[in-house]
């Protein structure tokens, strides 16, 4: 079954419910029609983008049941990357909190995924000067200044997420800093004296694991620190790859490494174990983030889980209250980060 054929099936079961009113499931679909929940996911939006049904959390409407009276406005997603949106395995769970939440407060979304300079992507420029949102939700960092300044002078209500573009706009992020030295301090706990980190840039995360590291009066040996330019798809595993074949080439390499990212610490755990290393019997391993795959990872990952859907949500909740209230002031909110504690460090949970 091709895309055209399975989106046509998609849309007569959904049209085909007997009282047009229960949700057609995004599980449900999946094992009907035998395939992933990312593809179905994916046709939904891309049905719902061409207006012929209404998502909703955990899946999918006829389109008849979208009244302009339930509808208060729409809300621009624009998610800062290369990637689908569907395969970026932090922001889809951002972007599912603030789908969930945007719904039940009454807003349709539209989503625009860019990683250059948004005034050259068509849709963008649809949803801000042809047929313009109430707002936009930024997911991302954008790198090019044209982007923030463009942003600026075509929207008023913008809440971002991880990263700010301005101090008048809303930003949802995490507590990168407490979230790695909590991790590190684990690592530290467990006898590890030399520990190495790497990262796509020194952010938060970086000032936090020094913190421990200082805290705990341990060597702070710069060639432990490793810090890889990610390229344009972000933070990927083979970035972790590089930086694990850098730190165990040292005449002293480290007995564990801390990863600002779980995508970085796969990279590092599958050099690991391509070159002879065991995790955790020979070194230890950290992730950051808690993404969906770090539980299945060989050993399960010991991470720092970032409440994204949670961020997602309050994301949504900032930029209703901007549209409806406009003297409402812009608000900085850092959600919490907790240690979770697997296999790959080779210790128990703290008491």
């Amino acid at each position: 079954m091709n895309k055209t054929e399975r989106q046509q099936k998609i849309l007569e079961l959904i049209n085909d419910t007997s009282s047009q009113q229960d949700l057609l499931s995004t599980r449900d679909l999946a094992q009907n029609l035998n395939i992933s929940e990312t593809t179905i996911r994916r046709d939904f939006q891309e049905l719902a983008d061409a207006g012929l049904i209404l998502r909703q959390h955990g899946g999918a409407l006829p389109q008849k049941q979208r009244t302009r009276a339930n509808i208060r406005g729409e809300i621009g997603v624009l998610l800062v990357s290369r990637m689908d949106r569907y395969s970026d395995p932090f922001f889809n769970e951002v972007l599912e909190g603030a789908d969930q939440r945007l719904t039940e407060l009454g807003y349709r979304t539209a989503y625009v995924k860019t990683y250059y300079h948004v005034a050259t992507v068509p849709q963008t420029k649809a949803l801000l000067e042809s047929n313009p949102v109430d707002g936009i939700l930024m997911l991302g960092t954008h790198k090019f200044a044209e982007s923030v300044t463009y942003l600026r002078q075509h929207i008023e209500h913008l809440v971002t997420t991880v990263h700010s573009i301005g101090r008048e706009y809303d930003l949802i992020t995490f507590d990168g800093f407490d979230g790695m030295q909590m991790v590190t301090q684990h690592l530290i706990r467990l006898g590890h004296q030399r520990i190495g980190f790497i990262t796509g840039y020194k952010d938060f995360r970086y000032q936090g694991f020094m913190q421990a590291i200082h805290e705990n009066g341990l060597d702070d040996d710069p060639t432990l620190h490793v810090e890889i330019k990610a390229g344009l798809d972000g933070w990927l595993p083979e970035m972790g790859e590089q930086g694990a074949a850098q730190l165990m080439a040292l005449k002293t390499p480290p007995t564990a490494i801390a990863c600002a990212s779980d995508r970085i610490a796969v990279g590092v755990m599958q050099w690991l174990l391509k070159n002879g290393h065991r995790v955790p019997e020979d070194i230890a391993v950290t992730g950051f983030d808690n993404i969906q795959e770090s539980a299945f990872t060989f050993p399960p990952l010991t991470t720092v889980h970032v409440h994204k859907a949670y961020m997602g949500k309050l994301a949504a909740e900032r930029i209703v209250q901007r549209i409806e209230d406009p003297d409402e002031i812009s608000l900085q909110i850092t959600t919490p980060t907790s240690l979770i504690v697997r296999q790959s460090c080779g210790g128990q949970a703290d008491e």
